[in-house]
């Protein structure tokens, strides 16, 4: 083999060589600042955790102390609104419509026969009004008057 030849190869072999070093060095670099990134997020999580533990211990105070007797002005939300006095006079009438087993299209045809205001005082009853008025109010007629 000639003299070139192999200095050529040899050539090739060192350029491979530093180019695989510093591939190497680039990947302990890389390790090294993954490591560290890593050090870095335990003690953030370690710093959160303390600070969870401290809100949970506040939150456990706080409720401790709360009692539920104590609520002033509050009033339940699932309490409905009292009924206003023509939401409570529509009610009773379909009521009293629906115990002749009347459709609630004939009821409609009725309040408007009647000229019955409309609990907005604009427009026209609609079946779909009349049905969800008694669908949605009319178990607080049997409750007692405010």
């Amino acid at each position: 083999m000639s003299r070139t030849a192999e200095d050529a190869r040899k050539r090739a072999r060192d350029i491979r060589d530093e180019a695989l070093a510093k591939h190497a060095e680039r990947d302990r670099a890389s390790l090294v600042a993954v490591r560290d990134e890593l050090a870095a997020l335990k003690t953030m999580v370690a710093g959160q955790q303390e600070q969870l533990a401290r809100l949970t211990g506040m939150i456990a105070e706080l409720t401790a102390g709360f009692a539920p007797n104590d609520v002033q002005g509050r009033t339940n939300p699932s309490t409905p609104r009292p009924l206003s006095a023509g939401k409570r006079a529509a009610l009773e009438r379909i009521r009293e419509l629906r115990e002749q087993d009347l459709s609630f299209s004939r009821i409609c045809d009725i309040f408007q026969a009647e000229g019955f205001p409309t609990l907005s005082g604009q427009g026209h009853w609609s079946k779909g009004t009349l049905w969800n008025l008694w669908k949605n109010h009319a178990h607080q007629l049997d409750m007692s008057r405010p």
